[in-house]
């Protein structure tokens, strides 16, 4: 009885120490947790793990078979001490129990029509097109878009509050730090996302991880099979009804004695409460032993094949926002502007919007990307921004480079370093430097130097490979000229440019990556020094 009582804590200690490193690779404002070592933690993820294991097997990617291994052992223990939404969802449930908000859980037949069919449509989508169905579904994804977009800036508001106040008293070991935002879209669709969750979670306790998650579901076939699971002794049971009240999956049903493995998340809590110790956590071999016994004596069994026949119809929720595209300009910005007559601008519009360098192509990027915005949080010039329809509708979420925000570094590589899936790939600091997410483009009649006749330059200072050079131009002036071949379409240029709303540089996204010349060294010239007699 000692090893079921201990059952429960060991599970809420394990998810702490899980919870707590995989929030703060997402909202480590310091950036104290390298990008490589973020990578390394997301990688504990089911799906992250696997997809970077079908791109590029290795060892280091093989965590997706422990978990099907530790499910097969002991059922979906990785629900409960593993997946960050998961226990966000545990989290919430208890704090709502704790503020008097108390739920009475109740038996629910297993919405199995729904839960198979998301399954396998989701393995047909990725299969035929990626992860765009993953982009939605996947729960470290999820979690990840919640901690980037809505705690990361409660987060950097609380630091740089506190910040100021302790300046007042002349303690600096704090400082402040710039805020990321993303657009209005995006935080909408992910507050409406995370709000289905966590009301659910308050209410219907484990909905989304038995209805709607995909992983959820695989781990939950494989879990029908464990070698260890929780079983109720009928003889000792007095049907008090306590374990079907507290169990958050609603899969007891503790007039018939059974549980529905395939949907219990491990949590322990029915063990707890149990006020007889008849639900124990052992070898299903035993409990097929006694199942058989009591079924020759009469009593009528419910098994998960019956529980099968009696799932009843349900539907799908979800929220697919199409909305107009609205993307994120800091306000804080101390640029001095031009904003000149836009009918008098030479308008244009971006056909292809930059990937991330090391995605390859934006297909492959497509394909692989699941938006969980590890590369967004961790970026430090804020140039990576989620996008909502710069990929069109099947690319909702994922990054995409927004030079409005920032531009691409020269010498950083974070990005690829950071991405748990291997839709950006790792690269050093010499590929990228040769990497060619897309070209930059000059339009004379936008340039303050041609309408205004004022000098800037702003863009050649900015651009770290000198593909612009400024060429003499009238009154003594000098204008921007671009050297395509050496150009990487890194976004400095258009980042920097003064002016609005058309401006004079832009930068169109390749649609595959290519190389560009790396820029030629100017030759030192030396001058040889005569003997002087003095």
């Amino acid at each position: 009885m000692k090893f079921y009582s201990f059952l429960k804590p060991a599970r809420v200690l394990s998810a702490v120490f899980v919870i707590i490193p995989v929030s703060l690779i997402f909202f480590d404002i310091y950036g104290f947790i390298p990008a490589s070592t973020a990578r390394y933690i997301a990688l504990t993820q089911f799906i992250p793990s696997l997809l970077n294991f079908i791109h590029s097997p290795a060892i280091p990617f093989s965590l997706f078979v422990i978990i099907i291994l530790l499910t097969l052992s002991s059922g979906r223990s990785y629900c409960s001490i593993l997946c960050p939404l998961g226990i966000f969802q545990d989290t919430i449930s208890r704090i709502a129990h704790l503020l008097g908000i108390k739920k009475v859980y109740r038996y629910s037949p297993p919405h199995n029509l729904v839960r198979y069919s998301v399954l396998l449509i989701a393995t047909a989508t990725f299969s035929a097109g990626g992860t765009v169905l993953l982009v939605w579904l996947d729960p470290f994804s999820i979690y990840g878009r919640f901690s980037s977009f809505i705690v990361y800036p409660v987060v950097t508001w609380i630091n740089n509050f506190a910040s100021s106040l302790l300046a007042d008293f002349n303690i600096y070991f704090t400082h402040s730090v710039d805020i990321k935002y993303a657009s209005i879209c995006i935080i909408l669709i992910i507050t409406v996302i995370i709000t289905f969750i966590l009301l659910s979670a308050m209410f219907k306790g484990r909905l989304y991880c038995n209805t709607v998650c995909p992983v959820g579901t695989l781990l939950g076939l494989i879990s029908t099979v464990s070698f260890f699971k929780l079983d109720i002794d009928k003889e000792s049971c007095i049907k008090c009804g306590k374990c079907e009240k507290t169990c958050k999956s609603g899969c007891i049903g503790y007039n018939d004695g059974h549980i529905d493995f395939s949907r219990c998340v491990l949590c322990f809590n029915c063990i707890g409460i149990c006020p007889e110790r008849s639900i124990r956590f052992r070898f299903s071999y035993l409990k097929k032993q006694n199942e058989d016994k009591k079924t020759t004596g009469g009593e009528n069994i419910v098994s998960f094949s019956d529980s099968t026949k009696i799932a009843r119809r349900s539907f799908l929720a979800g929220i697919i926002l199409v909305p107009s595209l609205l993307p994120a300009d800091p306000s804080d910005r101390k640029q001095r502007l031009y904003i000149q007559d836009r009918s008098k601008q030479k308008e244009y519009k971006k056909r292809i919007f930059a990937s991330p360098p090391g995605s390859t192509s934006i297909e492959t990027f497509n394909i692989r990307c699941t938006a969980c915005s590890l590369c967004i949080s961790r970026c430090p010039s804020s140039v990576l921004q989620p996008s909502v329809m710069q990929y069109g509708i099947h690319g909702i979420m994922q990054p995409f480079l927004d030079f409005d925000a920032g531009y691409c570094n020269y010498d950083c590589i974070v990005c690829g370093e950071a991405c748990p899936s291997g839709a950006i790939s790792r690269i050093n600091i010499s590929d990228k430097h040769i990497i060619k997410t897309g070209k930059s483009h000059f339009i004379k009649e936008n340039c303050i130097t041609y309408t205004n006749g004022t000098a800037c330059g702003a863009c050649s200072e900015h651009c770290p490979t000198k593909a612009i050079k400024m060429i003499p131009f009238k009154n003594r002036l000098l204008i921007p000229e671009i050297n395509q071949s050496i150009c990487i379409g890194c976004g400095a240029c258009e980042h920097v440019c003064p002016v609005r709303p058309f401006r004079a540089m832009y930068v169109e996204g390749s649609v595959r990556h290519e190389k560009a010349e790396l820029p030629k060294k100017e030759e030192n010239v030396i001058i040889k020094k005569e003997n002087f007699p003095f």
